[in-house]
């Protein structure tokens, strides 16, 4: 009985030290162990190699006097003593027919026992560099274990900067995501609950709750879908139709959606666009692309602005830059811009309807295309999205 409480206390003491563990450290130890393993097996067999080569001939000369048919081994000449003088010697040969190695009179010998008889061969020179030899390879094995621990460490910890890096964008991504969904449901809860404490009251007179409930509807229900597509991006679900898309209509065609916010704040659309250019694309997705990404410097751009479309053909690649003179954006928001629910400016995107996930598609949509997005600064204040998306795609290999 106490065997079993101290060993369910040993197993729970182990059990608490691996949880306590980071993954890194797992990794770290499992690696050790693996490599003091192999190194271990690989150095026994070279060494037992090694040895056997070494032994080859004194092994075979110290059993040559037995080969023979003399009648009397001690006066052969041969290197042949009793083992009855070897026992008073203390050195003991308990089973026949086996080779010994055994230090006597200040030397390495290797004996061999027969019958009463014991044949006997001085390898001092063989042991000394078999002796050498294990400490060399000792010497060798350990520092390479030791290097290749560095190495596996760094190459492990090195591996792991991007788990931890997505696990910690995950739980970030999950603890926003639920606030987002708890302040809409909020809203419409309290607007239910109060339109419950007057059952007698008409639409109209709710209608204010009805409209701010249809509002934050609306919302979750474009979080949702913008949830989603990030979702089945991160599931590598193909999302794209590519085909001859004209980007000149595409950007018209926003314009035109626009054109009642830009007036609001009295904003100015200008275009420097060609005539027609023409990539292979995703209409629709490249479309939300210049929507989420105009309709965000109309946001972020004060009014009586003027924000600028710009389109060019640059060899096999296709250059579009949406620039604004609005306040810019910081060194260190620019690290995390394409993040998911990162906000620049917190207050006034929960008030715009913003909710952090437009500028992550717009990355998941211009990577999708085989391009690549940045953010510059607008000389001498504001923002500018440089996207480069290539003319034509490249079809990927059936799997």
């Amino acid at each position: 009985m106490i065997d079993k409480v101290t060993n369910n206390g040993f197993f729970n003491r182990m059990h608490r030290l691996r949880k306590a563990m980071s993954t890194q450290m797992k990794v770290t130890i499992l690696i050790a162990v693996g490599f003091t393993v192999v190194f271990g097996a690989v150095g026994s067999f070279i060494g037992r190699q090694f040895r056997e080569v070494v032994y080859s001939n004194p092994i075979m000369r110290v059993k040559q006097p037995f080969d023979s048919n003399q009648a009397n081994l001690l006066n052969s000449g041969e290197n042949v003593i009793s083992n009855s003088y070897l026992h008073g010697q203390k050195v003991f040969l308990p089973k026949e027919n086996r080779v010994y190695i055994k230090y006597f009179n200040q030397s390495w010998y290797m004996f061999y026992k027969r019958g009463t008889m014991v044949s006997y061969q001085n390898i001092g020179v063989e042991h000394d560099m078999v002796e050498r030899f294990s400490s060399r390879l000792l010497l060798i094995m350990g520092t390479s274990e030791v290097l290749l621990l560095l190495m596996a460490f760094i190459l492990a910890r090195t591996n792991m900067i991007p788990i931890t890096r997505a696990l910690k964008q995950q739980r970030r991504f999950v603890a926003d995501a639920a606030h987002e969904f708890k302040t809409p449901m909020t809203v419409i809860q309290n607007k239910l609950e109060t339109m419950l404490e007057h059952p007698n009251d008409s639409v109209m007179d709710q209608v204010e709750n009805v409209a701010n409930s249809l509002t934050e509807v609306r919302h979750l229900n474009k979080l949702t879908a913008d949830m989603l597509k990030l979702a089945q991006a991160d599931a590598e679900v193909t999302m794209f139709d590519f085909k001859p898309t004209d980007l000149v209509g595409i950007i018209k065609e926003v314009s035109e959606i626009l054109e009642i916010q830009f007036k609001e704040k009295n904003q100015n659309l200008n275009f420097e666009i060609p005539e027609e250019l023409i990539i292979d694309g995703d209409g629709q997705r490249l479309r939300q692309l210049i929507l989420n990404l105009v309709d965000n410097a109309h946001k972020y751009t004060d009014e009586n602005t003027t924000i600028t479309i710009q389109l060019k053909k640059l060899r096999s690649t296709a250059r579009i830059k949406i620039i604004d003179n609005g306040e810019g954006i910081s060194a260190e928001d620019k690290k995390h811009l394409f993040d998911r629910f990162y906000r620049v400016d917190k207050s006034r995107s929960r008030a715009s309807g913003g909710h952090g996930l437009g500028l992550s598609i717009v990355q998941w949509i211009v990577e999708g295309h085989g391009g690549k997005i940045n953010v510059e600064d607008t000389i001498p204040h504001g923002t500018t999205f440089d996207i480069a998306l290539p003319l034509r795609h490249k079809k990927q290999p059936d799997k």
